[in-house]
Order: C-alpha cells, then structure tokens, then sequence
C-alpha cells in the first residue's frame, strides 16, 4: 500500500544498528512472570520504554508489555520502520466458543477489529488476516513438538469491561470464537507496511458461559507458556 509518509507530522524512529527481521509480540505476561524471567536471562540488551520494553536476542527483538491496540503499534511500528519483516504474536485471549477451552491453543486465521487503531490505517476495513506462510510455520513448529493446536477466529478490543450479553450473542452469531486487546491492530499495521503477521493465542479465560472464568493464577498456564511460547523465543540454531 502506497503511504503519504511526506504527509505525516510524527515518524517513527528508526533504531540505531538494529538488524533483526524477525520480531516477537507479547502483550503481556502471567502472574508469575514466567515470560519476563526468561527473557531477563537471555537478552543482550533491553530498553524499558515506559509502555513497553524492548528485547535484543540474538536473531530476533522481544517487543514486550505493551497492552492495547494503540500500545502496541506504538511499540512496533518502530521496528517496521527499522527493517522488522515479521511478526509473531503470542498473547492470551478469552474464548467466546464453547468448542475453545481455557488453556487451549490457537493460532488466528482471522482478527476483527473493534479497537481504534486499525481504522487509521485501514478506514473501511474490519477484518485482518494472518499471514498464510507464518501460520503454516506456526504449525509446523507446534506439530513437531506433538502440541495441539486449533485455528480461530479473534476480535481485537479496547473496553473488556464492555463485553455484554448481547455483545457476546452477536460475536456468537458471527462465529467469532475469541477475543483480545491487541491481535487486529497488529494484523493492520502490518497489511499496510506489507510484511508478515500471525498470531498464537493460550486461551486464558472463558466467557461463553455468560460469566467470566479465568486461568490467569494457574500453574498450568506456565506449563503452557513453556511449552507454547518459550520455544518461538528461543535463538535459532
């Protein structure tokens, strides 16, 4: 998509010697903190800025705690302008399906975007794709390890607190089987600068019932970051 960057009164800056192409999306962490432990230990440098942190690994950046759609361009955008070619996000998300249990993994096919953000890229747009090459790597990287997986379909939001019974009931009606902060924005943001986007999800919590259960103090969904998210983050041979 052509951009009127003249156009623009603020550019994102480009980071200095950064040349990783490959770039890690986590919104946000568990209660213990497994995800922020791990990359303490292996990073080679880490830039807290105030709404999110960055983490330089070997072959790939760790954008980190950056929740909200607006929260996350404003952390990766950054990176695209830099020479970012890919990303993977790998976040947790509320199952509206019944068919989607807590602690399950999906990798998203589809975001709809009922956050702010996309529309500025995007003004008539809704829905946002996954990139078909980096699901099929997700795939391939979840098969190998005997992981089961699903595919779904998200909606990106900004007011959880306003995921009402008819809410829910229209997303249901729409087959929408998930939800979260932040997948659409990212999906958007990287459609219009033309590079790869996909996203992982650990479903942390379930509405379909029409009553929040969460998982979020679980020691299962530790196990389940280990196993589901530590390896995309792990240096590649």
């Amino acid at each position: 998509m052509k951009r009127a960057d003249d156009d623009l009164l603020l550019k994102p800056k480009r980071l200095r010697y950064f040349k990783r192409k490959k770039a890690i999306f986590i919104p946000c962490d568990s209660r213990r903190k497994t995800i922020f432990n791990y990359l303490k230990k292996i990073n080679k440098k880490e830039i807290n800025l105030g709404f999110g942190r960055l983490f330089f690994l070997k072959d790939k950046i760790v954008a980190f705690q950056a929740v909200g759609a607006s929260a996350a361009i404003l952390l990766l955008e950054p990176l695209l302008a830099s020479g970012t070619t890919k990303i993977i996000v790998l976040g947790f998300c509320g199952s509206l399906n019944p068919a989607y249990k807590s602690l399950g993994a999906v990798i998203i096919n589809k975001a709809l975007s009922e956050e702010g953000t996309s529309s500025h890229y995007f003004p008539s747009r809704r829905f946002f794709h996954s990139s078909p090459f980096l699901i099929r790597e997700i795939e391939q990287n979840l098969i190998k390890k005997n992981l089961p997986f699903k595919l779904g379909t998200i909606v990106s939001t900004d007011a959880p607190y306003r995921e009402t019974k008819s809410w829910l009931a229209a997303k249901q009606k729409n087959k929408i089987d998930l939800v979260d902060m932040e997948t659409s924005a990212v999906l958007a943001l990287s459609e219009f600068y033309g590079v790869q986007a996909a996203a992982l999800m650990i479903i942390s919590d379930e509405l379909f019932s029409k009553k929040w259960k969460h998982k979020f103090t679980s020691l299962r969904l530790d196990k389940k970051i280990k196993e589901y998210f530590i390896p995309f983050i792990q240096s590649e041979n």
